[in-house]
């Protein structure tokens, strides 16, 4: 199954099964809606916005020892949500929005998988369009924001509702469906 979550398509806009409160007895897995964060970006935020200002006299030994690494994919990777907390506070001054960052499939070829999130299928709350367009500015993406199925605990359905059997096939096939009209299957 998680392969073919991996394999996840974003979706323009969110069907009704997938917001909570539209099956009884059933609480839908965890939607993100905005922006993917590439690595590239992410790798940029570290060499310019955050390595060059760490105090590293305050480190401990492991931490210096990972900031020294030879290898500057495992010093950043070993800093990774550093730069995930200082991006998300930049993004939120930027956008006057808050924003939060979350790591969700649908973002095919990206080892990280993070997205900048205007908001979940949880909240109901409606995006300001110039939250929206400061966002995509600030991140150079293109187009309007779209929805990512969360990774991890939060992207699966809550299995133990009293009214309907839990069936895998029949969720991944729900979530590809309206995909594969869209691309042709491919």
């Amino acid at each position: 199954d998680v392969k073919v979550l991996e394999g996840f398509v974003p979706l323009d806009d969110i069907p009704g099964y997938l917001c909570p409160g539209q099956i009884p007895g059933r609480l839908p897995p965890t939607m993100y809606y905005g922006y993917p964060v590439p690595a590239s970006l992410l790798e940029k935020h570290w060499n310019e916005e955050v390595r060059p200002f760490l105090n590293t006299q305050r480190f401990t030994k492991v931490a210096l020892e990972a900031f020294q690494d030879p290898d500057p994919r495992k010093a950043f990777e070993a800093f990774l949500v550093t730069v995930l907390l200082d991006l998300e506070d930049e993004l939120c001054e930027e956008t006057g929005w808050g924003i939060q960052m979350n790591q969700v499939y649908g973002m095919p070829g990206d080892p990280y998988r993070w997205m900048a999130s205007l908001r979940g299928n949880y909240s109901g709350t409606d995006i300001p369009e110039p939250h929206i367009r400061r966002l995509r500015e600030a991140l150079g993406a293109q187009g309007p924001p779209m929805w990512y199925l969360a990774d991890g605990d939060d992207g699966q359905w809550d299995t133990k509702g009293p009214f309907m059997q839990f069936d895998s096939e029949r969720l991944i096939r729900a979530l590809t469906t309206k995909c594969d009209r869209e691309t042709g299957g491919k």
